[in-house]
């Protein structure tokens, strides 16, 4: 298989739209590969590229202990989604699913203390691991990368909600 140098040396990427189709395909390879590599770096544990992911959004996207709704529409999937992970996070001992006091209706998702001292105990080693996948990168690259991904982000969530509403 060619690799991304040889890829790009073929193509004529002059044109901002060839760019673009690049790094759309791109961004989607780098996904798959570093949702396989932590896969990896966590199968030890049992937790998914998933789970690791929920459990980032409810600690840090979150002042309150959020619903299944609410972390469900935080990482773009569904309700159903959130309630499988968090149903497997539970029996792990990694999660709380309870019932709202006030609305018996709404699960609320409660990080527990094995987590956290999960956490604390792997911090160290986390914070490698994430230095590892930006290791060929200069300061200043990681600042204008990290401004970069906060603009795409905005718009992937400007385009996903827009094409939630088409289907209303």
């Amino acid at each position: 298989m060619k690799n991304s140098d040889e890829i790009i040396a073929e193509m004529n990427i002059e044109e901002r739209l060839d760019m673009e189709k690049y790094i759309l395909v791109i961004l989607f390879l780098i996904q798959q590969r570093w949702s396989y590599t932590i896969n990896k770096d966590f199968q030890k544990d049992n937790i998914t590229t998933k789970q690791w992911l929920m459990l980032i959004v409810i600690g840090t996207a979150f002042n309150h202990e959020p619903s299944m709704q609410e972390v469900a529409d935080a990482l773009s999937t569904t309700h159903q989604n959130v309630k499988q992970l968090a149903t497997r996070l539970e029996t792990t001992g990694f999660l709380k699913i309870e019932r709202d006091p006030k609305n018996k209706r709404i699960l609320r998702l409660k990080v527990t203390e094995k987590s956290a001292e999960y956490w604390q105990t792997r911090a160290s080693e986390h914070a490698k691991s994430i230095a590892e996948y930006f290791k060929t990168l200069e300061d200043i690259e990681v600042a204008s990368l990290f401004k970069i991904m906060n603009k795409l982000e905005k718009l992937s969530l400007t385009m996903y909600e827009d094409a939630k509403n088409v289907n209303k």
